[in-house]
């Protein structure tokens, strides 16, 4: 049972932990991958809100700006439509989180007057202030700092979102920006209008970002750079990393976005990694260390132990208890047959159960004691004198030879008596043997007066023999009188027996000088001889009356 037990326990367990395993693990890539895609889709949100702003400054600006000839000619007109769409700038940067500053400028090479609307933000009362002017023609145009907000979506000639930059005309502050340019039904570059945007905004919701206990979030571009990490500076790429073995990539599937891959830190520890590209081209990309993804699956091994543990104890109780109700009185009535079948017939057979096994038991000591009444009766017929109701000669016999195997006898641990009825010939021969067993019967009924608490055995048709064992001084010699004495008691009242009833008795006691059984009876029969003798020089007829 506690086998089975084990095996089943084992093998369920290991089902399980490897099923579960499965699942928590696809679990857990589940919900990375939707960490990564909602935490992307409010950043996302913010990005789109912006977007949109833009675009509204955009449509308003560019039916008007298409033919900017119309501006170059009539200055009041240009300040009208600054007047317009500055006001849409301010109420846009105003109601727009993260939002710095807005502004249009126009193309230099065309209006040559540093015409435009810059509006700027005070990050810490919200309040929406005119800022000077960048001087565009005072930088070149590969000054990312000072004028990358123009050229760049210029030479793009689409909505662009610049990459994290140090804005040097606004107090250094970490920015993006999403810039429109506007072009002229030429193509050429009219003007463009855009939102400068705070990143340390954008690292502040990226850094609420948590996964697990120690999860987090940081940012790359496109092509890998770093734009912002806990740990590494920025501007450095992954491919640096994996270079400088900051980590090792383990897994073998691509790193395409939404991906899973698995890393090895320099630390050593293992962690995933998900990424999620953004709308303004950057990736958002959030780490785990594995351990925290397999705690749920190590809880369940460690519960799945102690559960075992439990089942084991409860087995083992279980098994202790089956024991001890059924394999216990199984293995007690085993002994009892090995008992029975050497011949040990008064066993007691002790089952109280009221189940099959109690009910068995009770069958079992039904039969033993059946079988033993039966062969008591068969042992009674084969050693009993069918005349007399005493041992036979078989009996006798076997009595000797249990004498004879047991030869470390000491002085006076055994006595013999041997007897032999007298007158049996004449009277079977003057009144006919029925008489003669008659005659045996009554001699054997003296002898069992007499002899009763001991071993008596018919061991020829007149002949009988008592064996004592340890015997107490003066017993045998107190017996031979009053087996005398009942001999004459007897013979007052038997008037049918002409001679009366006379049993010859000799004992002897068995001694050191006795190498065998038969020496002491010899001694014994020698005595009885001599009392015979006796009988028939002192016997006289009775007052017979034959009533045959």
């Amino acid at each position: 049972m506690m086998c089975c037990l084990v095996i089943c326990s084992v093998t369920i367990g290991a089902i399980s932990i490897i099923s579960v395993g499965t699942i928590l693990s696809d679990n857990s890539e589940t919900i990375m991958q939707l960490q990564s895609s909602t935490s992307s889709q409010k950043i996302d949100k913010l990005f789109m809100s912006i977007e949109q702003s833009i675009n509204t400054c955009y449509d308003f600006s560019v039916e008007k700006l298409s033919d900017i000839s119309v501006f170059v000619k009539n200055t009041d007109q240009l300040n009208s439509f600054n007047d317009s769409i500055g006001s849409l700038l301010k109420n846009v940067v105003s109601n727009t989180d993260c939002a710095i500053s807005g502004y249009i400028r126009y193309n230099p090479d065309i209006l040559k007057d540093d015409i435009g609307i810059f509006y700027v933000k005070d990050t810490d009362t919200g309040k929406i202030s005119e800022f000077p002017l960048t001087d565009i023609k005072a930088y070149d145009k590969n000054d990312k700092e000072h004028v990358g907000w123009y050229y760049t979506p210029i030479e793009n000639k689409k909505p662009t979102w610049m990459p994290p930059y140090i804005n040097k005309n606004i107090g250094d502050i970490y920015m993006t920006s999403y810039i429109i340019p506007i072009f002229d039904k030429s193509n050429n570059p009219v003007a463009i209008i855009g939102m400068d945007i705070d990143m340390g905004q954008i690292i502040s919701m990226v850094d609420e970002i948590r996964l697990y206990d120690t999860g987090y979030a940081f940012l790359c571009n496109e092509n890998g750079d770093i734009l912002y990490h806990k740990m590494y500076p920025d501007g450095v790429t992954i491919k640096e990393l994996k270079d400088n073995e900051y980590f090792v990539d383990l897994s073998k599937e691509s790193d395409k976005i939404g991906d899973i891959i698995t890393i090895k830190n320099y630390t050593g520890e293992q962690r995933k990694l998900c990424s999620q590209s953004l709308s303004n081209g950057m990736v958002l990309i959030i780490t785990v260390p594995e351990n925290e993804i397999n705690a749920a699956q190590n809880q369940l091994i460690l519960y799945y132990l102690l559960a075992m543990i439990v089942i084991l104890v409860f087995a083992a109780v279980v098994t202790f208890i089956f024991t001890s109700v059924i394999v216990k009185p199984i293995k007690y009535l085993t002994e009892v047959s090995k008992k029975i079948a050497a011949g040990e017939l008064d066993v007691e057979i002790e089952c109280n159960t009221k189940d099959e096994i109690g009910i068995l038991a009770a069958r079992y000591s039904d039969t033993v004691k059946m079988l033993k009444k039966y062969i008591d009766k068969i042992n009674k017929q084969a050693y009993t004198d069918a005349a007399t109701d005493v041992g036979n000669k078989a009996a006798y016999q076997n009595e000797v030879q249990r004498i004879e195997k047991m030869r470390n006898y000491s002085d006076g641990d055994y006595a013999v008596f041997v007897m032999d009825i007298n007158y049996l010939k004449m009277y079977n021969d003057k009144y006919g043997h029925e008489f003669g067993d008659m005659l045996i019967s009554d001699a054997s009924s003296l002898i069992k007066h007499t002899f009763e608490e001991y071993n008596i055995y018919r061991i020829g048709g007149d002949e009988f023999a008592v064996i004592i064992y340890h015997p107490e001084d003066g017993l045998c010699e107190r017996l031979a009188k009053e087996f005398k004495s009942d001999q004459e008691l007897f013979n007052r009242n038997a008037k049918h027996y002409e001679l009366g009833v006379h049993i010859a008795v000799g004992y002897a006691v068995n001694s050191s000088a006795d190498s065998y059984y038969i020496d002491v009876f010899n001694r014994a029969d020698k005595q009885m001889y001599l009392d015979k003798q006796e009988i028939k020089k002192t016997t006289h007829t009775t007052d017979y009356v034959d009533n045959r």
